[in-house]
């Protein structure tokens, strides 16, 4: 485990260190030295970030740096890192920097809680270590324009030259000259089968089903086996591949280990020779495999892993901006979340999103498979009603704050004990036990302990893996604070009892029509609600809910896996 930590913190100082020589940063250093010249600098973020910076630059050449400053040091006592002299963010006040240099990926959210908690004095600098001079600019747009040249010649086309001159970066528009040249070797060997790659890092969040099966059917395509990778996170790191694999095997479909556990790397994508490659989740992507990385050979596409309905700031991170602005396409749910993406990701006017459904949705005109039904452990019987509890994984208090595990998992555990007329799935988010490690809830032998509890009991059962539809669909009511699943289950039309915890992250405009048709309620009122809406059958919700899917969800005739293909075949002329 620690040599795979290492792998994750190796992949992101490297990617740092490639990004400051890319930005020419000795230049901006000399730049910022003339501008704040005299001025006592404080610098805050000391994460890999200012760990690349201060190992390969000289900061005190060029700053009267007073003290460097990171939330981390509220709660640890460290006097010195890298040579400079710590301070709480609360201290920063008493340190009298006129400057602060801001070193980590979002200096506006740096800028904004250090505003808000009122740690600077108004007459404070605050301001992102990174900055360009004018003629720093002017180089880069050169460089740019260069780009935009080479993308004029290989597509002739005028008009999108000049809007992306306005509208991207020189990364993002060399990723377009990339896809550019991939689909005209494409159509120029017409004859070929076009490769196709999925990239899996967690089963539980494989949601390409119908995309997959549709390119299977169809003899322009050749499917590679699915490519599983490990989850390589800050606090997070789990090889989950083997488990993976027994998931498709288990569905008869072919995937491949992509680690390669001698080296300690993943292994090449481009030896797997693919012209289009599907990511799971448009984050936590290694140096190697991003999109800018990838559109040298091939063309990159996403459907977001969760049915958006909350209004995620990590949409507008700027790792996901990064990430995001360098795709050939994502596939939005719906127009309104086509939208949604454009303005948090900052994708406008960059050709990248189309409306095509959500393809999960699919599930809900396939048959079910019979040996999920064998979970509910109630034999078939139909006087049992069935119930999913689904609990979020944000008990960390972060951007999120969703769960209610803390408060829930004696009570609900207990009500199935009482209630052997019910029967219960537990679909835990895939997060879920590591947070709760993570946070000191649960010991990792606690929480399976906990979980093995609820297996124990013979009306209850704990699911974790993908394909969780088929559990849907054979389900009559679902419980949970989540978020991605509400608008999945919401589509099928059966009651969903929501619990809605203090300071939760909002719902988005989406997510706040459909939420009109929950049963919103505490904790404490969940046995009275459900011996109303099940044993007693009161749904007055059920009608507005049957509204709300005709009028909010799109879903194109045919399905949306083969609405994708459709597309894919025909922007190569086939």
């Amino acid at each position: 485990m620690q040599n795979y930590y290492n792998l994750s913190n190796r992949e992101e100082y490297e990617s740092y260190a490639d990004y400051l020589k890319t930005v020419n940063f000795d230049k901006i250093l000399v730049f910022l030295s003339e501008k704040y010249k005299g001025k006592k600098v404080l610098i805050y973020g000391t994460g890999i970030l200012f760990d690349v910076i201060s190992s390969n630059y000289s900061l005190k050449d060029y700053f009267n740096i007073c003290a460097v400053s990171d939330l981390k040091y509220e709660k640890e006592d460290i006097p010195e890192y890298k040579g400079f002299k710590t301070i709480k963010p609360s201290q920063i006040s008493s340190a009298g920097a006129d400057v602060i240099l801001v070193s980590t990926v979002n200096p506006g959210k740096i800028k904004q809680f250090i505003v808000d908690n009122n740690y600077a004095a108004k007459t404070t600098t605050i301001s992102p270590i990174i900055q360009f001079s004018f003629s720093a600019r002017l180089h880069n747009f050169k460089v740019k324009f260069k780009t935009a040249l080479e993308y004029l010649a290989v597509t002739k086309n005028i008009f999108n030259f000049t809007k992306y001159l306005f509208f991207l970066n020189e990364n993002e528009y060399r990723a377009k000259v990339n896809y550019a040249k991939v689909i005209k070797a494409i159509r120029k060997d017409k004859y070929r089968k076009i490769r196709v790659a999925f990239l899996c890092e967690e089963n539980a969040k494989w949601g390409y089903q119908s995309v997959y099966e549709e390119l299977k059917k169809d003899e322009n395509f050749e499917v590679l086996p699915i490519i599983n990778l490990p989850v390589i996170t800050t606090r997070r790191q789990e090889f989950l591949q083997e488990k993976n694999m027994q998931f498709f095997s288990g569905m008869g479909m072919d995937s491949v280990d992509g680690y390669n556990y001698q080296t300690g790397s993943y292994n090449p994508l481009e030896s797997y020779k693919p012209d289009i490659v599907f990511y799971q989740q448009p984050w936590y992507v290694v140096r190697s495999q991003c999109p800018q990385m990838v559109s040298k050979y091939a063309l990159t596409c996403i459907v977001s892993y969760g049915f958006t309905s909350i209004d995620a700031k990590s949409w507008g991170s700027d790792a996901v901006r990064k990430f995001s602005g360098n795709l050939w396409k994502m596939f939005a749910e719906s127009e309104y979340h086509n939208k949604f993406y454009q303005k948090a990701a900052g994708l406008k006017h960059k050709d990248i999103m189309i409306t095509k459904g959500y393809p999960k949705l699919d599930y809900y005109n396939s048959p079910v498979d019979e040996s999920y039904e064998a979970l509910w452990k109630d034999e078939g019987k139909s006087e049992k009603h069935r119930i999913i509890w689904a609990p979020h994984h944000s008990i960390d208090g972060g951007e999120l704050r969703m769960s209610l595990f803390k408060e829930q998992s004696t009570e609900f555990l207990e009500l199935a004990k009482r209630h052997p007329e019910y029967s219960f799935v537990v679909k835990p988010h895939p997060l879920l036990k590591n947070k709760c490690v993570s946070e000191h809830f649960f010991t990792a032998e606690e929480y399976d302990s906990y979980m093995n509890e609820w297996n124990s009991l013979p009306n209850g059962c704990v699911y974790d893996s993908g394909n969780y539809f088929d559990i849907f669909k054979t389900s009559d009511i679902l419980l949970t604070d989540c978020s991605s699943f509400l608008a999945e289950y919401f589509y099928s039309g059966k009651p969903i009892i929501f619990y809605e915890s203090t300071n939760r992250a909002g719902f988005n405009s989406f997510g706040k029509k459909i939420k009109k048709g929950f049963y919103n309620l505490k904790t404490e009122d969940t046995e009275k609600a459900l011996e109303s809406i099940l044993i007693k059958n009161e749904d007055p919700l059920k009608k507005l809910r049957a509204e709300i899917i005709k009028k909010e969800f799109y879903y194109p005739q045919g399905g949306v896996g083969k609405n994708i293909v459709e597309y894919l075949r025909k922007n190569f002329r086939r």
